[in-house]
């Protein structure tokens, strides 16, 4: 099976696309914003595109399962973390979701070192399409405060009780796909540290 394939090569280019958009993001300049957007969206597209088609052309490989959750990890909480720092949303907010991401994250690695696969569930799926939901809420959200100031004081409440609504079903989505991972694989990680 070859390592470097199309799925290998998207996944790739959403890590690189979540860590130069950020800089786009905080340069300040309007077309640059445009730009951050524009490619995250695109990055974002082929989140669904690149595991379909590795499953449908049987190009999954175990350099695949460590890249797609790596990509989709770093563009979250890459992005969640630019947003707080341009104060479209408190911290808070983003502290529940990074402790969930790192610590499921890492023990899928670390049971993917013993060659030990966890698929993942539909309650992980819908949290992470949430997350890239609320992703573009924010955008929108900061782009109009910021370019639209006459939209935005008019339809304030509208906009940020939009963006506080996907924030909190974010949260509730991401805790619970967590709880979710642990109830369902508890036996499991039990082992696994009996072992080692």
């Amino acid at each position: 099976m070859r390592l470097v394939n199309l799925p290998n090569i998207l996944s790739t280019i959403r890590i690189i696309v979540a860590l130069i958009a950020p800089y786009f993001m905080l340069e300040g300049d309007l077309w640059l914003q445009i730009t951050a957007g524009v490619i995250c969206f695109i990055a974002i597209t082929t989140d669904w595109f690149d595991g379909w088609y590795a499953r449908k052309y049987n190009q999954v490989t175990k350099l695949g399962k460590i890249l797609d959750p790596i990509a989709d990890k770093v563009l979250v909480l890459a992005a969640f973390s630019v947003f707080v720092y341009m104060d479209v949303l408190a911290i808070w907010w983003v502290i529940p979701i990074f402790f969930r991401e790192i610590i499921v994250t890492a023990y899928r690695f670390f049971f993917l070192s013993r060659n030990i696969v966890v698929a993942a569930v539909k309650s992980g799926k819908i949290k992470t399409v949430m997350q890239m939901v609320t992703i573009g809420i924010m955008y929108g959200t900061f782009m109009i405060r910021e370019y639209l100031k006459a939209v935005f004081a008019e339809y304030a409440f509208v906009i940020d009780g939009i963006l506080i609504t996907a924030l909190i079903v974010t949260l509730y989505l991401t805790i619970n796909s967590g709880i979710i991972f642990f109830k369902n694989n508890w036996r499991l990680i039990k082992r696994v540290h009996s072992i080692s």
